[in-house]
């Protein structure tokens, strides 16, 4: 039987996914498995594979093209199914999608309708005297509705009708936008609707006249993801800020005698990394995210680290950070950090933990406050370690500094318990011996 497939959801948030490069063409036999696509998340670029069995009756997006989860991205027929039953499909979604459109299918949850009921229905005019900004309802259609996934999802989830709602996407889909008015206005129905933020990269407006001659440099996707997804968490995570000088003489001489006796290289981030990680283990409270429904704990310790990429800042995942050796924990996390670089991340490498480390120190940087990562409950900001006079035993002697900052979301973990999850680290960090065990 002739199918779509359909963009698959590659991360728990994903609205979209850029398709890059198509891996097959169009007649090739496919077996269950086979990669079909590469894809370019919020986050990395990933294979994509084939559910099914079966032959590519037609490719409807073309590389290039951003498209919304759920989005057919081709039809799929029996290997001994007449073509025609195929092409029937390709007629619905609109051919192929060359000029970057979504294409105008019903929800891939039902059957498909016949081609007639496909027409985006009329918007309905505006009462005499309305302010244009109001955004009136469509009359309630008949037959089923044309809608993103999500939107659906956030529609069930927030009791709202969408029978009602008109779609301002390709061939009068309900996209988020039209949802969002929708919300307001059944929230304030006397009041125009708010209308929905625009995107990070579209706003503010620049006049390009104050800079003559500047060049614009496109966003990669994951930058722009990045960008709204650090925008929420700074809007609506409630964020506080606790600070610690730690000495690290004992850690960098430790860092100096494994070296000398191992062919793995460790680093001092390598180092933090670990202290952080045995300290969530000893404080399960902090090991969780946040979620409305309320804080999950999780049951692992799991730990990301902070990677600048060509195309943005990037956060791979050492599972199990708390039980690595450190010659594992350190080979990991270079391996990471170099396919973070060429872009080879895996989708699952870059979701999971509470807790991010992300080391300046390199770059010189004495301290520094980061921004969590949601879901996540905090990040450690960790600064260079220098040369600064200390007071020991009431005499001012020469030691080294390392600045440690901890960003919390005050909604799942409070400062208390924060202060000693931070005093553990610094124990730690002080007195090294206790990450060897």
């Amino acid at each position: 039987m002739a199918k779509y497939f359909t963009m698959p959801g590659l991360s728990a948030d994903a609205e979209e996914a850029l398709l890059e490069e198509w891996l097959i063409t169009e007649g090739e036999e496919l077996s269950a498995g086979h990669p079909i696509a590469t894809v370019e998340t919020d986050k990395a670029v990933v294979d994509i594979d084939i559910n099914d069995d079966g032959i590519v009756h037609k490719i409807l997006v073309e590389p290039g093209v951003s498209v919304p989860v759920g989005d057919p991205i081709l039809v799929l027929r029996g290997a001994d199914e007449a073509p025609e039953e195929a092409e029937k499909l390709v007629l619905l979604a609109g051919g192929s999608n060359a000029e970057a459109s979504a294409p105008a299918v019903p929800d891939v949850e039902h059957e498909a309708a016949p081609p007639a009921e496909l027409q985006a229905p009329a918007k309905s005019a505006p009462e005499p005297g309305a302010p244009d900004s109001v955004v009136h309802a469509a009359p309630a259609r008949e037959g089923r509705l044309f809608v993103t996934p999500i939107v659906r999802r956030l529609a069930r989830e927030a009791g709202l009708d969408l029978s009602s709602v008109t779609g301002t996407g390709a061939n009068g889909r309900i996209i988020r936008r039209d949802f969002e008015k929708a919300l307001a206005e059944r929230t304030s129905p006397t009041a125009p609707a708010t209308a929905a933020e625009p995107p990070v990269v579209d706003s503010p407006a620049i006049d390009l006249a104050a800079y003559p001659g500047a060049e614009l440099v496109e966003h990669s996707k994951i930058r722009r993801i990045v960008a709204r997804r650090l925008q929420q968490s700074k809007r609506e995570a409630p964020h506080f800020y606790l600070r610690r000088s730690v000495q690290v003489d004992d850690l960098l001489a430790l860092r100096t005698k494994l070296n000398s006796s191992s062919t793995v290289r460790i680093s001092v981030n390598d180092l933090v990394v670990k202290a952080a990680a045995k300290a969530l283990a000893e404080f399960p409270e902090v090991n969780s995210v946040w979620d409305d429904a309320g804080s999950y704990r999780l049951a692992t310790v799991d730990v990301a680290v902070a990677v600048a990429s060509d195309r943005g800042l990037v956060t791979p995942v050492v599972r199990r950070a708390d039980n690595l050796a450190l010659s594992a924990l350190s080979t990991t996390i270079k391996d990471l950090a170099s396919r973070a670089s060429e872009n080879r991340l895996k989708q699952d490498e870059l979701v999971g933990g509470a807790l991010t480390v992300s080391n300046l120190g390199m770059f010189g940087i004495e301290s520094f406050d980061a921004i969590i990562n949601p879901p996540q409950s905090a990040i450690l900001a960790v600064g260079a370690a220098l040369k600064k006079p200390i007071v020991v035993d009431d005499r001012i002697e020469i030691g080294t500094v390392m600045e440690l900052s901890i960003s919390v979301d005050h909604r799942s973990v409070d400062g208390a318990l924060a202060a000693q999850f931070l005093g553990r680290i610094a124990e730690l960090l002080e007195a090294p011996f206790g990450l060897l065990i």
